[in-house]
């Protein structure tokens, strides 16, 4: 494997960063037919952002509190499926969840090496580099979300009673 040099790394950075920029221009030529964000969280975070006017410093705190916000939902939603699973199945979530808090915080682990090597790439001022970073562990926190409220959308659908087919008029 060949280690590049510090100037290679600022090559490497400067592509990666060049790829978020075409990636956005993607995503704002896609946001007509995309969904806007839908999750409760998600809008208060934007709208968080929208009232500091988008400045560095008001992101960083709206993104620290979306980032409590994201593991209250996450606790919110294991302490809901304890109580509605049978005790089997609880004991396999809390195992699933001890070993997603292991997971999550190597993710967090790999984030902030990947954040500190951007840094030492000294590309610009690097103030936004502490706001991307707490982007990426929310959005480990949000999958985590979204994926325990598919579970217990499921149970629900489960437990909702079939409805009844319309009958037909007589003949």
């Amino acid at each position: 494997m060949k280690v590049l040099s510090y100037g290679g790394w600022r090559v490497v950075t400067v592509g990666i960063l060049a790829g978020w920029a075409s990636i956005g221009v993607a995503q704002e030529q896609d946001e007509e037919t995309s969904p806007p964000a839908s999750h409760p969280i998600e809008l208060k975070a934007d709208s968080c952002m929208e009232e500091g006017n988008w400045t560095t410093q008001a992101m960083r705190e709206c993104a620290a509190q979306a980032h409590k916000d994201w593991e209250d939902e996450i606790e919110r939603l294991t302490t809901t499926l304890e109580r509605v699973l049978g005790s089997e199945a609880r004991e396999a979530l809390v195992a699933a969840q001890e070993a997603w808090q292991v997971s999550r915080d190597a993710d967090y682990d790999f984030i902030a090496a990947y954040y500190a090597e951007l840094s030492q790439a000294e590309l610009g001022s690097g103030t936004l580099w502490p706001l991307a970073e707490q982007m990426h562990r929310n959005a480990v926190l949000q999958d985590r979300a979204n994926q325990l409220q598919r579970y217990l959308d499921a149970l629900e659908e489960l437990e909702a009673p079939a409805e009844p087919s319309p009958e037909l008029p007589p003949e």
